[in-house]
């Protein structure tokens, strides 16, 4: 009888599945977002926080200097989010509506 489980995804003896391979771009960001939720404790960048949100960069920038949008902060010059913070804004956007 043949296992329908995919190998590659089981856990490994150290408790770490290894990441899935993606084949589209698409499936790529999902994959990562998906990741990136269950390591809340990560700090994101400019860049992954508008690709998490589906928005141009520009639209993150504008919602910061009108204090819209998930809180970010500084490390020395760079602007950094908790992704905690990200997932947990958009689900209040969620309880919103």
């Amino acid at each position: 009888m043949k296992d329908d489980t995919d190998s590659s995804l089981q856990p490994t003896l150290w408790g770490e599945a290894p990441e899935p391979r993606v084949t589209n771009a698409r499936s790529r960001v999902a994959a990562r977002q998906h990741r990136a939720a269950a390591e809340a404790g990560e700090l994101w960048t400019i860049d992954e926080v508008a690709d998490y949100l589906g928005v141009p960069k520009q639209t993150v920038y504008c919602w910061r200097t009108s204090g819209y949008g998930p809180a970010g902060f500084r490390v020395g010059k760079h602007l950094r989010w908790r992704a905690s913070t990200v997932i947990a804004w958009t689900l209040e956007l969620e309880r919103q509506r």
